[in-house]
């Protein structure tokens, strides 16, 4: 409904899939069953495809634009620096609706976890950041949340820059963001939010790369369907 019901016209990037085709025709059935009046694809396996691609007449007339899953690191090779991913960053500041599932979410960061490990122990290396997209400024989206138990390494990675906001988001669930920075969570999971902010101490620099570190005073909050949070004043709302 945000990208206008009936009259939307989607574009779909299913780049970090290394599947591409397969993974867009799935989700054309997924839009044409909602109804969406159009449909468009990147289509492009290679850099070199995108730099090459009439991107004012794709984005022409687009309501809504939908990264598929994949591999965040395989999309940003793809299309970090390029003419798409500079017109895509412009037509979100002017109000395109902007959606993406696993690595289409992780990649919108300005940095973005691309590679990192599951585990209950906070380690200087549980995790490998990498430039995104930058359209989620200072936030650091992570997913699979709950079920790949990755509260460990999002934390890490709000450690590394505790001005990065850490937005760990379960499967079958999905936070809207509005302009204002207002975060609102739909589905059946939780969405944990990491506010590095108010860090008073860590010693994450003067590790071993292996061994543990300590940190003082993170705020985390756990968001379920419904709730809301401010994530330019780092506050829930109730």
């Amino acid at each position: 409904y945000l990208c206008g019901g009936q009259k939307s016209k989607i574009l779909l990037v299913p780049n970090a899939s290394s599947i591409p085709e397969k993974v867009a025709e799935t989700y054309m059935h997924v839009f044409q069953d909602l109804g969406t009046q159009e449909i468009r694809v990147l289509n492009a396996r290679h850099r070199s495809e995108i730099l090459h691609t009439d991107i004012h007449e794709l984005f022409e007339g687009i309501t809504g634009l939908f990264m598929t899953g994949g591999d965040q690191m395989r999309l940003m090779t793809m299309m970090g620096g390029t003419p798409f991913a500079q017109l895509l960053r412009t037509k979100v500041k002017q109000g395109l609706v902007l959606g993406g599932t696993s690595a289409g979410a992780a990649g919108m960061s300005s940095n973005m976890i691309v590679r990192g490990k599951s585990t209950a122990k906070l380690h200087q290396d549980a995790i490998r950041l990498a430039p995104g997209l930058g359209i989620l400024k200072h936030m650091i989206v992570d997913q699979h949340f709950s079920e790949r138990m990755r509260r460990s390494r999002l934390i890490t990675a709000v450690c590394y820059n505790p001005n990065n906001l850490g937005i760990g988001i379960d499967e079958n669930t999905a936070v809207i963001i509005s302009k204002e920075g207002i975060l609102e969570v739909m589905g059946r999971g939780s969405v944990t939010i990491i506010d590095g902010s108010h860090i008073s101490f860590t010693n994450i620099a003067e590790v071993r790369s292996n061994s543990p570190f300590g940190v003082l005073n993170v705020h985390l909050h756990l968001l379920i369907a419904g709730m809301k949070y401010n994530s330019f004043e780092r506050t829930p709302i109730f």
